[in-house]
């Protein structure tokens, strides 16, 4: 019985390498595909829809590594949402669950901001599902979660005249608090971060101070006067850091960071938001035109049942900046145009005031973001129904059939009239939906 010829020496040994190749291959293949087997050339490129902005890397779904930080995301849309960051990350990958399974690249943004070097990028999410919690990672950074825009109940959280925790120590607190509130969304009503009297600088300080709740919340802003009129900062280091919602152009706006993005609006649970431009040469003029038809559409469909509009200039104050009467004359003829427009949100005066109705609408000063309080009332007026010279923001639940707001006390400054204790409600308000 003959016995099969042993191989040579040689052989055996260049078989024991190409094995050992092989079986090193699979596991850096295992490992570049996250522990699980690679998907198709033709992954998929959203979670639950349509192809999102940004598709699966051909072959695989290797993570694409990098820093990222000031990050922040928006409402776009019903079954949108726009990510925006700092850092050499290139991706948002997202999905149902922490397996993700959908990719959007992150691009340049225009205008690009000029606080830093950056890069700074922008990634548009769409094909999602309405009211709806999804997983993301930027990065390869730790999982996180973001939901669309709500489509029953929900909370949303107001700040303005906000600043940065190294200029204003109480922004962080503040910020802090916000967070601990888990709102579905922050109103941001101008004045963000005071870069044109303290540097580019503030403005990178304060994306970064607001990932307290930037992270877990949509950032819905609008532009106060501290973004634009004066020396050291441009509406350039914000519209390149937002894709507003249902964007709009104003006329008169400035030179840089012209044209678009003035101001905008989204739907949220029931409610109409719109936000409010500047007082640029003919832009509130403008902006009523456009505002008729956008609130005419609202008053006539049954789904909505609140109209609220936002902006940083107040209609009504007794504070350091009195109310404008033009705004105050444009809001009035809306309130008595359309019933359901029940709400207005401004910032710019240093204070917290709350405003009995008039035509209809609340109007609210709440500018609790974090910076300095300014000296004093300048005038009185019978139909303020409460007012603080004090840092606070403002909460909000939002039902069928109600606006539930709280004065939240922030934290403590110099120049307030009243002491409160930080976190406790200082002034509520219940605003009902208007009679069908």
């Amino acid at each position: 019985m003959s016995r099969r010829a042993r191989r040579p020496a040689a052989s055996r040994t260049l078989l024991v390498v190409v094995a050992a190749a092989l079986a090193l291959a699979s596991v850096l293949a295992l490992r570049w595909s996250g522990g699980r087997p690679a998907p198709s050339a033709t992954g998929p490129a959203s979670a639950t829809g349509p192809a999102a902005s940004g598709t699966v890397p051909p072959g695989g779904t290797r993570v694409a590594e990098g820093t990222a930080d000031e990050v922040h995301w928006s409402f776009t849309g019903a079954r949108s949402v726009a990510f925006d960051w700092r850092g050499t990350a290139s991706e948002v990958r997202f999905g149902r669950t922490p397996a993700y399974g959908g990719t959007a690249a992150g691009r340049a943004p225009d205008p690009v901001p000029p606080s830093s070097p950056g890069p700074f990028r922008e990634a548009l999410l769409d094909g999602l599902e309405p009211g709806t919690t999804y997983h993301y990672s930027i990065g390869g950074q730790p999982d996180r979660t973001f939901t669309t825009a709500p489509t029953g109940p929900f909370r949303f959280d107001v700040e303005a005249d906000i600043g940065d925790s190294a200029t204003y120590p109480a922004v962080a607190e503040v910020q802090r608090m916000i967070a601990a509130d888990r709102p579905a969304f922050v109103i941001a009503s101008g004045d963000l971060s005071y870069a044109n009297d303290h540097g580019p600088e503030a403005v990178d300080r304060h994306f970064n101070d607001v990932m307290a709740w930037s992270r877990d919340a949509a950032y819905m802003p609008a532009w106060g006067n501290h973004e634009w009129d004066s020396g050291g900062d441009d509406l350039r280091n914000y519209k390149g850091r937002f894709a507003i919602a249902n964007a709009a152009a104003s006329p008169g706006a400035p030179g840089l960071g012209c044209c678009g993005e003035d101001w905008g609006w989204f739907d949220a649970g029931g409610v109409r938001f719109l936000s409010y431009p500047e007082p640029y040469r003919g832009a509130w003029k403008a902006w009523e035109v456009q505002a008729r038809r956008v609130m005419a559409a609202a008053q006539a469909d049954p789904a909505v049942r609140f109209i609220v509009t936002y902006g940083h200039r107040p209609a009504y104050s007794t504070g350091h900046h009195p109310g404008d009467e033009d705004l105050a004359a444009i809001l009035d003829r809306l309130g008595d145009a359309y019933p359901k427009y029940k709400l207005n949100l401004n910032g710019h005066s240093h204070d917290y005031e709350r405003f009995s109705p008039i035509h209809g609408v609340t109007h609210l000063t709440v500018t609790g973001g974090g910076a300095s309080l300014e000296n004093g009332w300048t005038a009185n007026d019978p139909r303020t129904a409460f007012r603080a010279m004090h840092l606070v923001y403002g909460r909000f639940e939002v039902g069928r059939d109600a606006l539930r707001f709280e004065a939240v006390c922030g934290p403590p400054l110099p120049a307030q009239d009243r002491d409160c204790r930080p976190g406790s409600v200082l002034d509520s308000a219940v605003i009902g939906a208007p009679r069908a």
